[in-house]
């Protein structure tokens, strides 16, 4: 019985805790009151309590941007984070006085770095996900995938939901790629989101994931188009031949919401057994294809895409557009649903359009050197203050708070 306790306790914390980069051993104390005389209990709440100092002991970490005035050296927007992850636990030493159980552990803790570019803010990012068009259309009708284009972003939007990191909203319908076999890597349109900000831009998201689907093709073309009865007969028979592979290919590309310019773009392609015959539609994400294997390796593929990216935009800035204005008292677009809280600091930062020697608009954000400080936090939007009046600073709504 205590080792299965022990064990659920360490499967407990290796899930509750994420971000893993170097591990350490440390030995620490815990404790519990013996209610009702259940040692058992109390062993596991001392466990518990002995990992949580394991774990602050290990991973205890000061973030702080800072900012020199008049040669003072001011710390701006500390943090104090525990990132440590629990692991080996053992039992080294237990003992009661009184009604306290004391537990004395060893354990293996690993203690996340943090990010490379000194990111430290955990505020849930927002994210649309516009929609995926096929480049060839044609490919969609083996298995009746016709709504893949849309479908595929909104697969992705329920895996981002499920990682806790971020809000996302399913844009699907929105093509931002009426030729996809023109869609560029490195921009849109004029690198910019020009085709869809005007009608995504009252989200206020913070990311727009888009793409293109580039191949959903069988493999072998021959599988599906061969004629001779008694031939097609034995490659529906040997559905798990290499011939019944089909191609999953995609570009994905991330563009900052606020600005439009690119922030990343990926490539990603798996394959599976597609073993229907070539008269059935199943449609894609639906119960019938997740049957397939090659059902199953898109799954598993979106899994993975939602996993990389949680990673990559957990290391961006945290950006959310200022939306009321008055004297020293400014409003956002962001609250409680995206992790802020009383006391937390954020840099107003000025937008303003500038345009190239090509006409082209760009999205130009200056550094105030003001501090949103947060006073009031509802559900979906923030008021604080900074220290001056915002007219001194020509701070305005449409403006950006941001927190690196």
């Amino acid at each position: 019985m205590f080792n299965k306790t022990l064990n659920f306790l360490i499967v407990s914390l290796f899930l509750s805790l994420t971000s893993i980069a170097q591990a350490v051993v440390i030995e620490a104390e815990g404790q519990a009151i013996i209610a009702n005389k259940n040692i058992t209990a109390a062993r596991e709440a001392a466990i518990r309590d002995a990992s949580q100092q394991a774990s602050m002991q290990a991973a205890v970490y000061v973030s702080s941007s800072q900012v020199v005035r008049d040669g003072i050296l001011e710390i701006d927007n500390m943090q104090i984070s525990s990132l440590g992850q629990v692991s080996n636990i053992e039992i080294l030493d237990e003992k009661i006085i009184g009604s306290t159980l004391h537990i004395r552990i060893k354990a293996n803790v690993d203690i996340d770095e943090g990010c490379s570019n000194g990111s430290s803010n955990n505020y849930k990012k927002t994210i649309a996900f516009a929609a995926f068009p096929l480049q060839q259309l044609s490919q969609a009708n083996l298995g009746g995938l016709h709504n893949v284009s849309s479908e595929l972003p909104a697969q992705l939007s329920q895996r981002f939901n499920s990682t806790a990191q971020t809000i996302t909203y399913n844009a699907g319908l929105i093509n931002l790629y009426p030729n996809p076999s023109q869609a560029s890597s490195s921009q849109l349109d004029s690198g910019k989101l020009t085709s869809m900000l005007s009608t995504i831009g009252q989200l206020d998201v913070n990311y727009v994931i888009s793409g293109v689907i580039r191949d959903i093709s069988m493999v072998d073309p021959r599988t599906h188009a061969e004629n001779n009865y008694f031939m097609d007969l034995y490659n529906r028979l040997d559905f798990k031949s290499k011939r019944h592979l089909r191609n999953f290919e995609i570009d994905l590309f991330i563009h900052d919401g606020f600005s439009g310019q690119l922030v990343s773009q990926k490539h990603y392609q798996t394959a599976g057994l597609w073993s229907l015959d070539r008269t059935i539609t199943t449609g894609f994400a639906t119960p019938g294809f997740i049957k397939q294997d090659y059902g199953q390796k898109v799954r598993a593929l979106e899994d993975k895409i939602a996993a990389e990216i949680s990673a990559e935009l957990r290391c961006e800035p945290f950006s959310t557009r200022i939306t009321q204005v008055e004297d020293r008292t400014i409003w956002i677009n962001a609250g409680k649903q995206h992790g802020l809280k009383r006391g937390d600091k954020l840099t107003i930062y000025r937008s303003s359009t500038i345009f190239t020697p090509q006409m082209n608009s760009n999205t130009q954000l200056t550094n105030t050197q003001q501090t949103l400080i947060i006073d009031d936090v509802q559900m979906g939007f923030a008021s604080g203050h900074i220290n001056a009046s915002a007219e001194t600073y020509n701070i305005r709504a449409g403006d950006l708070a941001i927190a690196r």
